[in-house]
């Protein structure tokens, strides 16, 4: 099968681009885009990827706005229409490669909708790339660059059109591709990695945010990978790693939600910036289908149909219970969720995607996440 792409002489394999170098379900390639304005009126998560060897095209939006987060997931094979980035209502249009897209959701049976064009203030930071072997066993082998900026356009929420103003407003995006483990359905056959942890307690950070004379990229994991401790201070023409990240955090009552505080970041120019942190939010990516988050429970990358939508709408105004359209309540068995923040650094501010987990337990590669009831839940 041949793509447009085919045109141009940066072919890898021995195939076209209709195919990858391998025949694992867990490979996928996709971007990963969020945004929040200033007043954290709206804060969103979504993403698009594709599973090129389960011939599947999968994504999600889920914006929070007035104490509630909006969730859609989509969902289609992939094939033949390998060349456009669009699932149903919601496509990715590449403008400017590594400067500019175009995220739109049109309108829908979920009362959600946006069109918000993001254009890339700062060179994108390359990860390293991170290969997991367990005994010998390839479990992880993926690769990431992080890119952040100003957005404009609008997002709706019901009969709430919210401006989003380049100015002052920010976006913050992630593209990666490889194998990945928990994406691509269920693993039925293979044996379980047995007593071997995939995270470790601690506090994982992993954070992109935007000023207005910079951006920048850290990560921190107590697990000690080798991404972790590495970042970058972003300008328009050059990058500065990031040696040294402190940190004084505050959370909300129960200890998992982040509320505020101070990282310092020590640059390898010498240069030490102290960033203050306002909470304005978070986004619980299960709604998108992380942790198994799909209505039947089997995750992102997984065949549904030619065409899938679904969707739903939570409280999420407390920092840790959630309340569905039902009225029961429920936990997270983890304590993943995006944040978004307000930053402060020498008079100027800004915002960061601030995904800030708290890990109490260790967790093995096996555990699949997902909902517990509260006490008053039904």
């Amino acid at each position: 099968m041949l793509l447009g792409m085919d045109e141009y002489p940066f072919h890898q394999i021995t195939a076209t681009f209709a195919g990858v170098g391998g025949t694992d379900p867990a490979w996928n390639d996709g971007h990963y885009l969020c945004l929040s304005d200033m007043a954290g009126e709206v804060g969103l998560a979504s993403t698009l990827r594709v599973y090129q060897n389960n011939d599947v095209m999968d994504g999600f939006v889920c914006v929070r706005h007035a104490g509630k987060q909006h969730n859609i997931r989509v969902s289609r094979r992939l094939r033949p229409d390998m060349g456009t980035l669009a699932v149903g209502p919601l496509r990715l249009e590449i403008v400017e490669p590594l400067r500019t897209v175009r995220l739109v959701l049109e309108d829908n049976e979920h009362d959600i909708s946006l069109d918000v064009r993001c254009r890339s203030t700062v060179l994108p930071y390359e990860d390293p790339a991170e290969v997991t072997r367990v005994d010998g066993r390839l479990i992880s082998e993926r690769i990431t660059y992080e890119v952040t900026g100003k957005c404009d356009g609008w997002v709706r929420v019901g009969g709430d059109r919210v401006p989003l103003n380049p100015a002052t407003d920010s976006f913050f995006r992630n593209h990666s591709w490889g194998y990945q483990a928990g994406r691509g359905g269920p693993r039925l056959y293979g044996a379980p990695l047995i007593g071997v942890k995939r995270r470790v307690p601690g506090v994982r950070q992993w954070v992109l945010f935007d000023m207005r004379d910079h951006g920048g990229f850290w990560f921190v994991d107590p697990n000690g990978r080798s991404a972790s401790g590495k970042g970058a201070i972003l300008y328009p023409d050059r990058s500065v790693p990031v040696v040294d990240v402190a940190d004084e955090l505050d959370f909300y009552d129960g200890g998992r939600r982040l509320r505020g505080g101070t990282v310092r970041l020590t640059d390898a120019d010498g240069v030490v910036r102290a960033y203050a942190i306002e909470d304005l939010g978070w986004v619980y990516t299960q709604g998108g289908g992380y942790f198994g988050g799909f209505d039947d429970g089997l995750g992102q990358g997984v065949y549904r149909g030619d065409h899938h939508v679904e969707g739903e709408v939570w409280d999420v105004s407390h920092p840790t219970t959630v309340v569905d359209a039902d009225g029961k309540t429920f936990e997270f068995d983890h304590a993943w969720a995006e944040n978004f923040t307000r930053l402060t650094c020498d008079g100027g501010r800004g915002l960061a995607h601030f995904e800030c987990v708290v890990i109490q337990e260790a967790q093995g590669w096996t555990t699949h996440p997902g909902k517990a009831a509260t006490a008053g839940g039904r």
